[in-house]
């Protein structure tokens, strides 16, 4: 077994149970190498306290025993010697790394033996490193006959520091102090400080300003000293932050023998005024959004309505959670500040309907301030959408429901009262009848029917009969009929024409156009910019989701009805960063009144299962897709 299989193992087992077809299909070796593999390294792990637990139906994970004798096995201990990467995403952060730090040209050559790769292996990953240098406003430039290095503003150096930060790149301030000491003493400084001053901040936001202070005081050791314009400077004195950070940087200077004066406390200013906590409360001074402010949230509002047609201009609440998540951002966008969101991942798999919504509000921002939106920004405007759309789901999801009941006015009654204790929840309005006035009622007015008693005249809305006595399955009954949003099964939203196998590309252009080809086939009423449009939705926001598995979907709701196309690759390419060989294509209906929550749930539960996922990849059968999703839908309805 080489190192590259033992880490890729070492790592990936350290999570939920994975199957060896999993893990073979990622590796793109057989299943009986991998449980080869894990025999042997079963046998290295049993005197460095881990095994490898098998479990039938379920794969392996590992399980740590000694977690300290384990951690000297994987060399955690000293993490400045953990090792040369050897995966492709390793060896970008560590190129990005050593080129960020690095005051002097390297040639390539050198940093393939660094590697211990050839340079044609390096050149895929130099694109990568070139690409994601340029979102932080930094070049990559070759010297002649010296080599390449990085060139931009020391701030936009230390933002994109602040990007591949992780506990084996950073560096110490010098031999005296460990970085969790460092740490530490940055938490009591800001602590004291933010007390003093009654300032506040988000725990995330806190974490993320200790770990740009730490990457601040290992720049200025180093002489690498941040700048500003002199308008700028002027602008950040006048700021309350100021006076603040001075102080902070004061206790900095004392607790680390640095000297941290001049343009290094505006930079600290301009963090604490892009990460603060902006409030109403009438305790303090007047909070005044300004009309600029409130005229954007109501564009970012349009642009929702007019791509997915879901209406939350009228919600008072998410305009002002949005102005005032403006006030800071602004500050963020002025100074190219990064924000990084560690929910980023579980926004983007639980919250799927919410974050396509902060994409095309985001499209709005980066009109306004002529920026692209970071993805870690565009999901925190996610969870103000998530909330207003539960609140919209609280509102309009209460139905209005008739109670048919044969034995009179007064047993209808009492099952009302019934239905309001056990189900008030999920009923707006309850009104009863008795099987004779059914055939004249109004049933514009009710979304189901509950009776005792069959019903014999049409009826538009669906009927759900029940015993005449509230017992606990019927009770159960009733609760999943009301709670079943849109009455209809995922089964609806898939075609085996549009689960596309062995399927050739070389980029993600090749394998959409593809797939694209294949719908307007299948169905012929596609819009004919449907391409265009996914195409504009990837240059917005990457959907490559992490598992193998990429999920574009056009900027808008264009078609008829709602589906999904699936595409697994003949071999996996990638995407924008992440590696995918199975592509989930969405397409929302552009209707107003559909309600497609469960259909998100349903779908993000499917692909960030790694086991189904790779399993798809593998057995390529449509029917066993069909069996994922209904598993996944009952237990999304239970």
């Amino acid at each position: 077994m080489n190192n590259d299989r033992r880490t890729y193992l070492l790592t990936t087992l350290c999570g939920d149970y994975i199957t060896a077809d999993a893990l073979a299909s990622a590796l793109a070796i057989s299943s009986k190498t991998i449980r080869n593999d894990i025999r042997l390294l079963n046998s290295e792990l049993k005197d460095h306290g881990a095994t490898i637990e098998s479990k039938p139906k379920k794969g392996y994970r590992l399980v740590i025993n000694d977690a300290a004798l384990y951690s000297a096995y994987r060399n955690y201990d000293t993490p400045k010697k953990v090792g040369i990467p050897n995966t492709f995403d390793g060896r970008v952060i560590f190129i990005m790394d050593y080129l960020l730090n690095s005051q002097t040209p390297i040639k390539l050559d050198d940093l393939a033996d660094m590697l211990y790769v050839s340079t044609s292996a390096l050149t895929p990953c130099m694109k990568q490193v070139r690409a994601r240098l340029s979102t932080y406003n930094l070049q990559l430039i070759a010297k002649a006959s010296q080599g390449i290095q990085v060139v931009g503003n020391e701030l936009d150096v230390r933002n994109a520091l602040m990007a591949i930060s992780s506990d084996w790149l950073f560096d110490l301030i010098d031999d005296h102090w460990g970085k969790d000491q460092v740490v530490a003493v940055i938490r009591t400084i800001l602590y004291r400080n933010f007390s003093a001053a009654n300032y506040q901040m988000a725990e995330v936001s806190f974490e993320n300003l200790v770990t740009h202070i730490y990457i601040a005081l290992i720049r200025i050791k180093k002489n690498q000293l941040a700048t500003m314009s002199d308008h700028q400077r002027q602008e950040i004195m006048a700021w309350d932050e100021y006076r603040l950070a001075k102080s902070i940087c004061n206790d900095l200077s004392d607790a680390f023998k640095v000297t941290v004066v001049g343009d290094e406390i505006a930079y600290i200013a301009v963090h604490l005024a892009a990460k603060k906590i902006v409030t109403i409360d009438h305790s303090e001074s007047n909070v005044v959004i300004s009309s600029e402010v409130y005229q954007i949230v109501g564009r970012m509002l349009d642009a929702v309505y007019s791509a997915y047609q879901i209406d939350l201009r009228d919600d008072l609440e998410l305009r002002m959670m949005l102005a005032l998540h403006l006030v800071p951002f602004g500050i963020r966008m002025a100074y190219d500040l990064v924000l990084h969101n560690p929910l980023l991942k579980d926004i983007k798999t639980n919250y799927v309907m919410a974050y396509n919504l902060a994409v095309v509000a985001s499209d709005e921002l980066a009109c306004h301030y002529h920026k692209a939106i970071r993805e870690d920004e565009i999901g925190y405007f996610a969870l103000h959408f998530n909330l207003a759309l539960e609140r919209r789901k609280q509102t309009q999801g209460k139905k209005n429901i008739l109670v048919v009941c044969s034995t009179g006015r007064g047993t209808a009654q009492l099952m009302k009262y019934q239905f309001l204790d056990h189900f008030g929840k999920y009923l707006n309005q309850i009104y009863t009848a008795d099987v004779m006035q059914v055939e004249s009622f109004d049933f514009h007015q009710v979304d189901y029917v509950i009776t005792t008693v069959p019903i014999h005249a049409a009826v538009p809305v669906p009927i759900l009969q029940i015993g005449a006595f509230m017992e606990e399955q019927t009770i159960k009954d009733i609760e999943r009929f009301l709670n079943d949003t849109d009455g209809l099964t995922m089964g609806q939203y898939f075609d085996p024409r549009l689960f596309l196998t062995d399927i050739d590309g070389s980029t993600k252009e090749d394998v959409l156009k593809t797939m694209v080809d294949t719908i307007h086939t299948v169905y012929p009423d596609t819009p004919h910019d449907f391409f265009d449009a996914i195409m504009h939705r990837e240059s917005l926001a990457v959907t490559e989701f992490g598992n193998d598995v990429a999920i574009p979907h056009p900027f808008k709701a264009m078609t008829s009805r709602t589906f999904v196309c699936i595409a697994i690759l003949n071999k996996p390419i990638i995407w924008d960063k992440k590696r995918v060989q199975l592509v989930y294509l969405m397409s929302m209906e552009n209707n107003p009144d559909r309600d497609l929550m469960a259909f998100y749930k349903v779908s993000s539960k499917l692909l960030v299962n790694r086991n189904y996922v790779h399993e798809l990849i593998i057995k390529k059968d449509f029917n066993m897709l069909m069996r994922m999703v209904s598993t996944i839908e009952k237990e999304v309805r239970k």
